[in-house]
């Protein structure tokens, strides 16, 4: 009997890791109000607010909806329950047409989505998508009310994390060849299977020991589903967009140097003089709370808030007792 019980459990083990994923996708309502090439602006409005937020993920392999993974683990939702006029931007996977595109195509982009939300906006940067949003407030300080950064790096080099040893060790021909490998386009895969080598007993080992442990567990399934998909699901990046990253911030350190040159300008973080909220995670080994409270030296705002949060990476962002506990109040303020 035990052995049968067992062979039911792999063939039921094996069964569900060879099923194919579907595409992730967002957990709230909403409309497409812009397209564009390398990206949708998602309108998630219920209200009037003048006030608008606008969310940006990051572009690291995986989909944006990681900003509204599910009901409770949703930074739009806490946004709409604290009465904002919500946004947030969808990055599309790169094409062989885009493998051109640079850093100043997502800065141009996130311009025009700025112009069709019609008014100043609260940026929450999101990862990557946090020194993106701190390029765009130092070049167009305008159009920001106020910027969250949550576990962004905007001092790559501040903490001496992994990925920091990783960049600065591994030749920029090593990136390149990866880009030559995709035609012009970094294969989202690629990225994927980086952060799996950052913890790997975990990653190739006691993920699926635990999800043979709980195959039969319906509620510990469809859990673990969702995020497979999510994590599973790769997104190819602009070839020139990445070793543009890799090199001038990852490697050089450009953007808080001042040398980091966008749209035929010099990124000057001191234009940013809006209130500034610092998120970083205390169990964090991809972007270290150090790399992102470093921008605090580089910034003119004067009211600057800083949280370290009881989370990982993700779990800043996504996380059901952060967004509850920590990110209702963060939106109240903006």
């Amino acid at each position: 009997m035990e052995k049968l019980k067992l062979r039911g459990k792999i063939a039921k083990f094996i069964a569900e890791l060879s099923t194919p994923l579907p595409k992730p996708d967002w957990a709230t309502k909403h409309k497409s109000s812009l397209s564009l090439d390398n990206c949708n602006l998602l309108d998630f409005s219920q209200n009037k607010s003048d006030k608008p937020v606008f969310i940006i993920p990051p572009q690291a392999g995986h989909h944006s909806c990681i900003a509204d993974y599910d009901a409770n683990q949703s930074l739009v939702e806490a946004s709409l329950k604290a009465g904002k006029k919500t946004y947030a931007a969808e990055w599309k996977s790169a094409t062989f047409k885009q493998r051109g595109s640079t850093i100043d195509d997502c800065i141009i982009s996130m311009k025009k989505c700025i112009e069709k939300i019609g008014s100043k906006v609260s940026l929450i940067g999101l990862c990557q998508g946090g020194w993106q949003s701190a390029i765009y407030a130092s070049l167009y300080p305008e159009d920001v009310s106020s910027l969250v950064l949550a576990a962004a790096p905007i001092d790559f080099h501040a903490g001496n994390g992994m990925i920091t040893k990783c960049a600065l060790s591994a030749p920029m021909a090593f990136y390149e060849s990866m880009v030559m490998a995709g035609n012009g386009v970094l294969d989202g895969k690629f990225m994927v299977m980086g952060f799996k080598m950052m913890n790997p007993e975990d990653r190739f080992f006691n993920d699926y020991r635990d999800l043979f442990e709980h195959i039969d567990d319906e509620n510990f399934m469809k859990r673990a589903r969702k995020f497979r998909a999510w994590y599973e699901y790769t997104q190819n990046l602009p070839g020139k967009f990445y070793l543009q990253v890799v090199k001038e911030l990852f490697k050089e350190n450009k953007l808080i140097k001042g040398k980091l040159e966008i749209l035929g300008r010099k990124v000057n973080m001191k234009n940013i003089s809006c209130p500034l909220y610092l998120i970083g995670g205390e169990k964090d080994d991809i972007t270290l709370p150090e790399q992102v409270f470093a921008a605090e030296k580089y910034v003119s705002s004067k009211d600057i808030t800083k949280l370290t949060v009881p989370a990982g990476h993700i779990g800043v962002f996504m996380g059901t007792k952060i967004v509850r506990d920590y990110w209702p109040g963060i939106f109240s303020s903006l």
